[in-house]
């Protein structure tokens, strides 16, 4: 693996490349940074959430230190108190709307040795594995020490030698002494130290055996990059760019700034990341695009996510992002291929020096990991709030309402709509003749004209488009209204319409019962209720129930009348056949009389 080291001083961007490929960022911008030691004071003490705010310089904003970060024993209220001069280091930068996080809990970083002014005994970096080793950098840095300080020995102090360590050691204890000097003669809000300089922090804390060159933009960059390294006893080659575009162009750093701010980030094989930032968590979603080259949908899914989790570690160091953070692996059914992934995961972590520490794999395909702050994230470097959305990610629309003008000019509109149903959605509730309506609309008309025409002279271009944009709004409901009215009506001819099938089939049902029953009963009953009927008060009913009723009684009637007339007709036949027979039975009895007469005759 072969690193190389990009420095722009004019610009304060630096980049680490491992393998032609951007690995980590260093940049150093803003007002309060990293590491910095201030003489602030305590503004305000919260015995609740046992934290307190103190001043650190900063105009709108307040640093927060825990109870846990304060030095000594006892409580809150013990510890400090409102006014109080404190020594305080920032270890985390002002993000958002919050301010920095400090501590008094010191710690001053050095090439081989990290001092704690208030802390006690010397600690040696684990990953110095060798015993021998471990055991004489520890006792070569307690001969060394004062008493009352802590020193961590870092890793770069492996093989160093007894001279090499004093010194770094003696250059820490001088800067401790100036703090405490300045601390004394200032007056707080101050800055007493920031760490040195973005060069010689990078070459500290990135250079090692495996690099191959370090690449610098100006001519004092380069004399003194050759200084820090032959102090080191490191020898790395430096180059100095030469050229009309900026290093960080002609690099191509600022593409991978700019892809490091994206969203989504493109694996090798055909799949991809969505990395989501906010103020609680980071959210990482996995998802395997094109690549379907492997042989089974388990392998696909393997080979995406063992992918996925070395970007993922790539990109949570290169964007620099903390705290809370969930990655949503694509799911797997296989026990072993989840156990992989895990050893894998954890494996493409241990370079981060930010510690990194990552929890179980879910059924649901979740891994929860944390990951320690150092300073902020590059989205919150180079990028700002919006001023449409002020950072909600999202536009709202303007909220408009309508006003009293363009009420009037609806009612305006209306009038002018040729239809059956414009004067009922104009006044549906009011009884009044339709010249007086259109006269009260005109003179509404005029007003509204002019409070428009007065308007318009005074409103700018802005203020015109939201009214057009209102008047559409209010056209399409207008449309709606009358739409919703057309249809009322229909179902109102409909339900007329069906009422009058009813009643005419109801009435030749009754015309049919009727004439297969004869009964003079029934016929009785009939008059009686239609008498019945006539009595009764009438009610108010519609023009076309009305002539429904009209009918009916015609009809009745008209029964009536024919049964009168068949009940004449029978009685004019049966007095016919009476006649009749009376007239034959005399006719007979003669007939009689005289068959015997001609007998007697015939006889004699």
């Amino acid at each position: 693996m072969t690193k190389k080291i990009i420095i722009s001083e004019k610009d304060n961007i630096a980049a680490v490349l491992e393998d032609n490929k951007v690995c980590e960022f260093f940049v150093s911008k803003g007002d309060v940074l990293l590491g910095d030691v201030y003489l602030s004071r305590v503004d305000n003490v919260l015995p609740s959430i046992e934290a307190a705010f103190v001043d650190v310089g900063m105009p709108d904003k307040m640093g927060f230190i825990h109870t846990d970060d304060i030095m000594g024993k006892g409580t809150l209220k013990e510890k400090v108190k409102p006014n109080q001069k404190l020594i305080v280091q920032v270890v985390k930068e002002p993000t958002g709307h919050k301010g920095p996080r400090v501590t008094t809990a010191l710690s001053l970083p050095g090439r081989f040795l990290v001092l704690l002014p208030d802390e006690k005994g010397v600690n040696v970096s684990k990953k110095i594995t060798s015993q021998k080793e471990r055991a004489r950098l520890k006792s070569i840095v307690s001969l060394l020490k004062p008493v009352g300080v802590g020193v961590i020995v870092r890793t770069e102090a492996e093989g160093q030698t007894d001279a090499e360590i004093q010194e770094d050691l003696e250059i820490l204890l001088e800067k401790w002494n100036s703090i405490v000097n300045a601390a004394d003669s200032a007056n707080p809000p101050t800055l007493l130290y920031r760490d040195q300089d973005l060069l010689y922090r990078v070459i500290r804390e990135a250079c090692d055996a495996n690099v191959e060159e370090i690449v610098v933009d100006t001519a004092f960059a380069l004399h003194r990059t050759t200084q820090l390294l032959q102090h080191w006893n490191m020898q790395v080659k430096v180059t100095i760019h030469k050229g009309n575009d900026p290093l960080l162009v002609t690099t191509g750093v600022n593409k991978e700034i700019v892809n490091a701010l994206n969203t989504k980030v493109n694996l090798p094989l055909g799949g991809y990341l969505f990395i989501q930032q906010t103020e609680a968590l980071t959210v990482v979603d996995v998802n395997s695009g094109k690549f379907t080259s492997s042989s089974n949908q388990a392998e696909t899914i393997l080979k995406t996510n063992m992918q996925a989790a070395d970007e993922i570690a790539r990109q949570l160091k290169l964007r620099n992002i903390g705290g809370m953070v969930i990655v949503d692996f694509i799911d797997m059914t296989s026990r072993m291929d989840k156990l992989a992934l895990l050893e894998h995961f954890e494996l493409a972590l241990e370079k981060d020096k930010a510690k990194p520490q990552i929890g179980q794999l879910s059924d649901l395909g979740l891994v929860e990991l944390t990951r320690h702050r150092q300073g902020q994230s590059l989205s919150e470097i180079f990028t700002k709030k919006c001023d449409k959305c002020n950072g909600q990610g999202f536009i709202i629309d303007d909220l408009k309402f309508a006003t009293a003008t363009a009420v009037g000019e609806n009612r305006a509109k209306m009038n002018k709509i040729k239809g059956p149903f414009s004067s009922n959605f104009n006044n549906s509730s009011e009884q009044a003749p339709q010249n007086n309506k259109n006269h009260k609309f005109d003179k509404n008309n005029r007003r509204d004209k002019n409070r428009n025409k007065f308007q318009n002279q005074n409103q700018n271009q802005e203020q015109e488009q939201n009214f057009e944009n209102q008047e559409q709004v209010q056209n399409v409901q207008v449309e709606k209204e009358v739409q919703e009215l057309t249809k009322a009506k229909v179902n109102e001819l409909i339900d007329d319409l069906i009422k009058d099938v009813v009643i005419d089939n109801a009435l030749e049902a009754v015309e049919e019962i009727k004439e297969e029953k004869n009964d003079e009963n029934i016929e009785e009953k009939a008059q009686k209720e239609v008498s019945e009927k006539k009595e009764e008060k009438p009610a108010k009913l519609s023009r076309k129930a009305k002539k429904t009723k009209k009918k009916e009684e015609v009809k009745e009637e008209n029964i009536i009348k024919e049964a009168e007339i068949e009940k004449a007709e029978e009685k004019v036949v049966e007095e016919k056949t009476e006649k009749e027979e009376k007239e034959e039975k005399p006719k007979k009895r003669t007939t009689r009389i005289t068959r015997r007469t001609k007998s007697a005759k015939t006889s004699s």
